[in-house]
């Protein structure tokens, strides 16, 4: 009874403000998250992935050996052509509405990839309090949120603190973004998680 009540609000509130894919930006059923175009178009990571980068193993062109400070990272889906314009429009054109959509493929992700893993926290990266007010809103605390929603893991929220405003990462080189970060990030005294 209870999931049929809210199909019902779902479907009514679609005849006011009709469902779009996340990708492309269609008219959809409002039960789903993209179109069926996109669903076979867009760059989905299957099978064997680079722990460093994430890329498919035949895709990765990891050369540099340094120490990158993680033990691994995935990610559901290549960043280009309508996956990019999703997280722009994402995060430039206060596009809430979709945390949802992407954060079940992430945690399709985390559970694909991770399942062996007991995992303490869901957190995310900190904006600087004057760039996330012109925003509105902090992209990854929501889906890190979602992410915590659905997986039961607890979110750990304000774990992270960044202590200085830095330049945009969008607008760095990739060299540029590694160095933009170093020792900006410090972890909350509400935290005891050595």
């Amino acid at each position: 009874m209870k999931s049929s009540f809210k199909d019902f609000v779902t479907y009514f509130f679609s005849l006011f403000f009709p469902n779009r894919c996340i990708f492309c930006d269609r008219l959809i059923d409002p039960f789903e998250d993209c179109c069926n175009e996109c669903e076979s178009t867009v760059h989905f990571i299957r099978g064997e992935i680079c722990k460093r980068c994430g890329m498919e193993k035949a895709d990765c062109n990891c050369k540099s050996k340094r120490s990158v400070g993680y033990d691994a990272v995935a990610a559901p889906l290549y960043y280009e052509g309508d996956v990019k314009s999703c997280i722009r429009r994402y995060k430039f054109k206060d596009r809430r509405n979709i945390s949802k959509a992407l954060a079940k493929l992430m945690y399709g992700t985390l559970k694909e990839r991770f399942s062996d893993i007991k995992f303490d926290y869901v957190t995310y990266v900190p904006m600087f309090p004057k760039k996330e007010r012109a925003r509105g809103f902090n992209q990854s605390r929501l889906l890190a949120r979602e992410i915590s929603e659905l997986s039961g893991i607890p979110f750990g929220d304000k774990m992270l603190v960044k202590l200085y405003d830095t330049d945009n990462q969008h607008d760095c080189t990739g060299l540029e973004r590694t160095g933009n970060l170093i020792g900006v990030f410090d972890l909350s005294e509400n935290y005891d998680v050595r």
